[in-house]
């Protein structure tokens, strides 16, 4: 008799991701405003500081496979 077989589904965290994140062009606008603060001796913007804790929460909803 055979041992049974168990099937994993894959997820590819790459195109999970892609599609959480915001838009290239709202992220480059965040991080231009985030420089231009800094260079100004500015804290950063809070809409700066929100993108980034996105980016945080996606990566921690949809984590890279170990390995």
């Amino acid at each position: 008799m055979r041992e049974p077989r168990i099937l994993r589904h894959a997820t590819n965290h790459r195109e999970h991701r892609a599609n959480a994140y915001p838009s290239h062009g709202d992220a480059l606008d965040v991080i231009a405003k985030a420089f231009r603060a800094i260079a100004d001796g500015k804290p950063i913007p809070p809409e700066a500081m929100a993108w980034v804790e996105n980016c945080e929460a996606v990566k921690a909803r949809f984590p890279k496979k170990p390995g």
